[in-house]
Formats: structure tokens, sequence, C-alpha cells
């Protein structure tokens, strides 16, 4: 299994490097599926250049079934730091898998092996022949089942790790097969490497710099995208209206469920422009052109906004009989919905405020002319706002 060249050193790069950006960052289980992987590439012999000798046969076919399961785990574990029990958990089960490997009497083993390969001998003739490799064992399956947990968690959750958790067993569950019947592991493992350091990257960077509440860019973002606009932008200032009395009468998880809606609608209206600022205040960005028509815009967003209704979760739900009857009470009386209003400041780039953060306090304190004026208005920067008539939210 040992093979001489620069695609088992690549490999164990690209394993190596996700292993420490992904620690780093704590997130711990793609570091743990690198190291899983890297445990493999050493069974397998791939890590020759650093000394690591040449594995047995029974402990290459050891790590070859057993690694799905490990990864399994892995994909069960919530998100945890490398050093943590479970990580030790892993290393661990990697010991054991080792031991068995190593020291498994050989008659044992067989019995192991007649197992694993038991689902393949359940597969018509015609079905295994036709790939030319060794049918898909009980590792197989198993990575497949990972699969679909991790890809539904990747879909709920939206964790980049679980698109590199993905492709590590998908690769666990044709490496088998594959190694077998000849086929070298290294591309392979060294895609997988790749694939879970892009992953690890991108998580870091979602927790770096977008809003873990909302998923809308944050404070940081902001500050680099008005550093590189030109002479021409607007800035919009959105502030949430009474949103204090939204955690006062319904309670904090309620203004939650209000600034997601709120992001939501400011991501459908204006896309990557669409900031959080900080609290119930969110920013967005009209760089260029787009300003000459920021005013209108605004209004739109904020006559949609004001449209929207948040359905409220009833605080009943799953308290029995009474409960249920509580909740179609509230319902009857229309209290489980309440409505949004927004207060939008809107300033440009001028003579007078050349620099984003003297355009920025523009729009904020234009926005505070907003909420003196009665809220749910656009008020933009230099004009007076109109007198009208507003309704408050339900």
């Amino acid at each position: 299994m040992p093979e001489a060249g620069l695609m088992p050193l690549v490999a164990a790069t690209s394993l190596t490097m996700a292993l420490l950006l992904a620690a780093a960052f704590h997130r711990g289980r793609a570091a743990l599926a690198a190291l899983t992987l890297l445990w493999l590439q050493g069974c397998l012999g791939g890590l020759a250049m650093l000394g690591v000798p040449p594995a047995s046969g029974q402990l290459i076919e050891a790590a070859l079934i057993l690694t799905p399961w490990t990864l399994l785990l892995i994909v069960l574990f919530a998100e945890t730091p490398l050093l943590s029990m479970r990580g030790l958990l892993i290393l661990v089960v990697l010991g054991l898998q080792s031991a068995i490997g190593l020291s498994l009497p050989p008659e044992w083993w067989d019995r192991l092996w007649q197992l694993e390969r038991l689902p393949a001998t359940l597969l018509p003739v015609d079905v295994r022949e036709w790939s030319g490799m060794p049918a898909p064992g009980a590792g197989a399956w198993v990575a497949a089942f990972g699969v679909l947990l991790a890809a539904g968690r990747l879909l709920l959750r939206r964790d980049p790790v679980d698109a590199g958790l993905v492709l590590a067993l998908l690769t666990a569950a044709v490496l088998p097969s594959w190694v077998l019947s000849g086929g070298a592991a290294w591309p392979l493992l060294a895609a997988v490497g790749f694939g879970l350091l892009a992953s690890a990257g991108y998580a870091s960077y979602r927790m770096a710099f977008l809003d873990a509440l909302t998923g809308l860019p944050g404070r940081r973002l902001l500050d680099e995208k008005l550093a590189r606009l030109g002479r021409r932008y607007a800035v919009a200032m959105v502030d949430v209206d009474h949103f204090k009395k939204f955690n006062d009468t319904h309670g904090h998880e309620v203004g939650d469920q209000v600034l997601k809606l709120v992001a939501s609608m400011l991501r459908r209206h204006f896309g990557r422009h669409a900031y959080r600022y900080g609290g119930e205040e969110f920013t967005v960005v009209f760089p260029g052109r787009a300003m000459d028509r920021a005013e209108e815009r605004c209004e739109a967003f904020r006559d949609a906004m004001a449209a929207r209704k948040l359905v409220l979760r009833s605080p009943d739900r799953g308290a029995g009989k009474a409960g249920r009857k509580s909740t179609k009470r509230s319902r009857a009386r229309g209290r489980n919905s309440v409505g949004i209003t927004l207060s939008i400041g809107v300033a440009t780039r001028t003579g007078d405020h050349r620099g984003p953060e003297a355009v920025i306090k523009s729009a904020d304190e234009a926005l505070y002319k907003a909420k003196q004026a009665g809220r749910n208005r656009v008020v933009v920067a230099g004009r007076k706002p109109a007198k009208r008539k507003v309704a408050q939210p339900a």
C-alpha cells in the first residue's frame, strides 16, 4: 500500500491543515474528521515520508472498514472543541481500532470480516460485478447513513462543517472497494482534506463576520464595504420601532423572532447590501447609482414590513389540553400575531459628510428625527419629516 510520489504528501498536508484550522477556530467535528482520516492514511502506509512504517494487511482492512463508524460517531456529536471529552473519546476509538487491526487473532478477524462483507453477499451477482470493484460492505452502508444525517443537519442548520463531513463520509464509503481493487487512496484523501479545510475555513469566516442571530454581515464587513466605496453612495439606518416594548411584553425570544424577520426582509429587498449594525439597528448601503433610488426603495421596504405580521409561537405549546384551549382563545382574540414598523434615516455622501463615519452619523440623526416625528417613516438627512398620521403596530 505505501506509495512513493507527491500525492501522499499532498493528502497528508491537506488533512493536517484542515485539522489545525478547525482546531484553532473550535470546529472540533471537522478537526476530529481530519484526525481520523490522517490515522487512516497512516494505516494505509501514506505517512512513510514521516517515518511511519507500513501497516499489516489486517490493520489496513480494519482501518478501511472501521473508519465509517468513527465518522458516523463524529456526525452525531454536537459541535465541540478538539480538546474535549468527545475528542478524547475519538482518540480512544482510534486506539481500539488500531489494537483490533494489530493484535486481534486471525480467526476472530476472519469472522468479523465475514460480517463486514455480509451485505455485499446479499447483492445479486450482476450488481456485484457491474462496477468491477468489490461490492460495498457494512461500512459503506454505515457511511451512507452518516451522509443522510450530515446532509439533513446541513439543510437545517446551514453549518458548513456538515458539508465537509458529507464529503468525508462519501470518501470513507468508497475507499474499501476502491483500495481493495487496486486504486490509490491518496487523491481521494487529498480531495476530502481540501474539502474539510474549505468547510472549516468558511465556518470560521461566518463566525467572525456574520451575525449569529440573523445571518446578516456584521460591523466588520460593513466597515470594509464603506472603505471601498467611491464618491457616490447613500446609507440607510433602519431601526425597529418599540423594540424594547416587544421584549418587555412578549419576552426576548419574541424579540429575536422580530430581528430575524426584519433581517429576512432586508435580505429579500436589498440582498448583500444589508448589514446588522447592532441591537435592533440595521444598515443598508446604496453604492453608485443605487443612491438615486435609496429613498424610494426604503419606502417600499418600510411599506412591505408594515404589512407583515409576526405569528407568535404560543408559550402554552406542549402544555396539554389546558394549554391548547388557551391557545385557541388567544387566536380567537387575534393576539397570536403582532405588527412591526420601522423608522429609517437616509443620508448621502456630500461635501460636508465625506467620510463613512460622517455619513452614518448623518443617517442616524435622520433616523432620530423619524422617531421624533411619530415612527414608521423614512426621513432623508437635510429634509423635514413629512407630517402624516402613522398607524401603530397591532
